[in-house]
């Protein structure tokens, strides 16, 4: 089997003698489709790559039920890149610009992201509102700018490294690390990691190689405990029901405008693509139920 098509996984641990909190993910497959569904061109599948890896990085130390989101709004031809993951690997996202060019003609991501600001935003429990940090975009190349969200909102001194490698065809790998700072971590330790972070060849390369995410992680840190594997892969919720109460909370006045002047009404899901339709006899049952919503 070619080392790039190894299946996409997260593996989670601790090292340095539990100094640290480590994460590492091969993301290829799952980052090849959300560029497939999104028809994203070169910008744009750095930037699904880098931002969708970082949330499949965040959502490993959750629990059951609980998501994760890291959200982009710059001002570049990129706009917002939003992408969410769970715990057990399920990962979708949304790009505004994914046929966007970089302003200066090169392969570059942070100035077509711009300058703008990055959002983690957790949701740990169903009836509590969501934990949302921001920060100002350090350069637009997300792991810098994840790490600083992460040391202004949490305080926790991170190391984060996401990348892929493009090639004429397209994606040939996508992947990234985390490593955290435990209490009671030391300076030697953190100024170690710091050191190979700063030497690690780039990751799109490393993965396209065959290098797996716990060898990515013994290059980076010492006394590696794995604690937990998970599958990674793209999955979206939405569905023809979920549409059809969209549609009905339109209301009925803009239902009825969408019968006079469509014959098949059309609406898609911004984070799969996925396409849904309604003939003008299923948008007169919807305009029913707006008129019977209490």
């Amino acid at each position: 089997m070619n080392p790039t098509d190894a299946p996409d996984e997260c593996v989670r641990g601790v090292a340095h003698g539990g100094e640290v909190k480590v994460v590492a993910a091969r993301t290829t497959a799952t980052i090849a489709e959300l560029i497939r569904r999104h028809d994203a061109g070169p910008i744009g599948a750095m930037a699904i790559a880098r931002v969708g890896t970082a949330a499949a990085l965040l959502a490993a130390g959750l629990k059951d039920r609980q998501q994760v989101a890291v959200q982009v709004n710059g001002d570049g031809p990129v706009g917002e890149v939003y992408a969410i993951a769970d715990v057990s690997g399920r990962l979708r996202l949304a790009i505004h610009g994914p046929h966007a060019e970089a302003p200066d003609g090169k392969l570059k991501l942070g100035p077509a992201i711009g300058r703008g600001r990055l959002s983690i935003v957790r949701k740990l429990a169903e009836d509590e509102p969501p934990y949302r940090g921001v920060v100002e975009l350090v350069d637009g190349e997300i792991g810098s700018d994840v790490a600083e969200a992460l040391m202004v909102s949490e305080q926790v001194h991170s190391a984060v490294g996401v990348g892929e490698k493009l090639g004429p065809e397209g994606l040939i790998a996508a992947g990234g690390f985390l490593i955290q700072a435990l209490p009671g971590a030391s300076e030697a330790t953190l100024k170690s990691i710091e050191a190979r972070v700063g030497v690690l060849p780039p990751l799109g390369e490393l993965l396209a190689e065959g290098q797996t995410p716990v060898e990515i992680l013994e290059w980076l840190v010492d006394d590696l405990t794995v604690l937990a594997r998970t599958h990674v892969h793209h999955e979206c919720p939405c569905s023809r029901e979920q549409f059809a109460r969209y549609l009905i909370g339109l209301g009925v006045a803009e239902i009825e405008s969408l019968i006079e002047t469509n014959e098949i009404t059309e609406v898609s899901c911004h984070f799969c693509g996925d396409h849904y339709q309604f003939d003008r006899e299923q948008m007169r049952a919807l305009r029913y139920g707006a008129q019977h919503m209490n």
